[in-house]
């Protein structure tokens, strides 16, 4: 199956071949140019139905979104009750590199808490009972499965 370019080449080679067009040469050209005006009418309408399922389907698309950002909101409305008062917050300086580290001050009455540095990963707030912890972590574990 020919392409239309190629169609459009074959003619063109026809025309530049023979200076002396006959009638006979004329009436075959343009039967062939209306065959390919043809084609490219059908694959312009072609690509016009494409185009008008890709726009339904654009619009099917944008209708859910706007459904789904109606129920986001609904949604947050909903969750401005349940909100807890914002923390307070501790801003610690890096005794290593001089950053203020923030964080919220209920991680200090926690155990087992290490906040470190994001710009060195020196440990700015440890936790009394950290090391202990740490030292659990060390112990091998029971997995349930003996060795021989």
């Amino acid at each position: 199956m020919e392409t239309t370019r190629e169609k459009i080449a074959y003619l063109k080679g026809i025309v530049d071949g023979d200076p002396s067009l006959k009638e006979d040469r004329i009436r075959f050209l343009f039967g062939k140019v209306l065959e390919i005006l043809e084609e490219i009418t059908a694959d312009i309408n072609d690509l016009a139905k494409a185009q008008d399922d890709l726009d339904d389907y654009l619009q099917e698309l944008d209708y859910d979104l706007a459904y789904l950002e109606d129920s986001l909101d609904d949604e947050e409305d909903d969750w401005g009750e349940w909100e807890d008062e914002p923390g307070t917050f501790l801003e610690v300086t890096c005794p290593d590199c001089g950053y203020p580290v923030s964080f919220e001050e209920e991680f200090v009455f926690d155990s087992g808490v290490q906040i470190c540095c994001p710009r060195c990963d020196a440990v700015v707030f440890q936790s009394e009972d950290f090391e202990d912890l740490e030292e659990l972590d060390d112990l091998p574990q029971l997995d349930g499965s003996e060795d021989d």
